[in-house]
């Protein structure tokens, strides 16, 4: 099991340094694998489910393939960014019963906890980390899939320290920052939007259209929809679909059948669902089996 991974990890640990204006708009979206994001420069609010992140230099942002996810950008400087995005069973496999590498992507509340702050001996470490993952992604060494491998869990066990110890500080601190692990420069969706969010999310297999949330929550659709924007950057449609795709892909993993499946997820036309999840997972809901 392990040698499968140690022979060609670079289809498993995927590594991206990218640099650009940032003058485009990203919509939600929702990786099969699950992602670590360390953020270098520009000016950018994260949202991840509700929870809105503004960034700052070194700052980490950990996720697992469930959780929809969207950067905000805001145009005037370069927005520069390393993304490592790896199969969770890498991490699985090289797990112990005492120290679990994938702790802090999946033994937390969906969408809580999600950015780590760093202080400056932190960002060095983990730069150490990545730069040289990056440059053995780059080599054509024989042993370079090895130490790609080797260095990568290395920096799994570093984030893993370093958010156990961000729960530490938490806990000694007021209940609200223990609940929201919020920087004073971070924000919450407002309370109505809030509460339209959290509808959607219990009742993804009902109508969730414009007309009947405006309804339900005494509110014009039109500006319903301008709410939504302002807030996360894209339309309600395209949140309503990833989190449709992405409580589908739980419930594929937990043995359900594709047709089942298509109705829990609010689908009311399965080849609707079957082209929808295809095109955004990558593969047909009946082979999909990962968790």
């Amino acid at each position: 099991m392990i040698k499968k991974y140690y022979s060609n990890p670079s289809k498993l640990i995927k590594f991206f340094h990218a640099k650009d204006d940032g003058c485009y708009e990203m919509d939600f979206h929702l990786h099969e694998f699950f992602e670590i994001y360390f953020f270098i420069s520009g000016k950018v609010n994260y949202l991840i489910e509700k929870q809105i992140y503004q960034l700052k230099f070194g700052d980490l942002i950990i996720m697992n393939n469930h959780e929809i996810h969207k950067p905000s950008l805001f145009p005037g400087e370069p927005y520069e960014r390393i993304v490592i995005e790896f199969d969770p069973a890498i991490a699985s496999t090289m797990s112990s019963e005492e120290f679990n590498l994938l702790e802090c992507f999946v033994n937390r509340p969906k969408g809580k906890f999600n950015k780590i702050s760093l202080n400056n001996e932190q960002i060095d470490q983990v730069f150490s980390y990545l730069y040289k993952i990056e440059n053995l992604s780059k080599s054509n060494n024989k042993s370079s899939s090895i130490l790609k491998l080797t260095c990568f869990i290395e920096l799994l066990v570093y984030i893993n320290k370093l958010y156990s110890r961000q729960q530490d500080i938490a806990k000694m601190q007021d209940s609200t920052f223990s609940i929201n692990m919020l920087d004073s420069t971070d924000y919450i969706i407002p309370e109505k939007l809030s509460m339209i969010m959290d509808y959607i999310d219990k009742n993804l297999e009902e109508d969730l259209s414009l007309e009947t949330l405006g309804k339900k929550f005494f509110l014009d659709k039109y500006y319903l929809s301008r709410l939504f924007k302002k807030y996360t950057g894209s339309n309600i449609h395209d949140y309503i679909l990833y989190k449709r795709i992405s409580k589908a892909k739980r419930l594929l993993s937990e043995g359900h059948n594709a047709m089942y499946t298509s109705i829990k997820c609010g689908f009311n036309d399965y080849s609707n669902f079957y082209r929808v999840f295809k095109k955004t997972v990558g593969v047909a809901p009946s082979r999909y089996k990962f968790k």
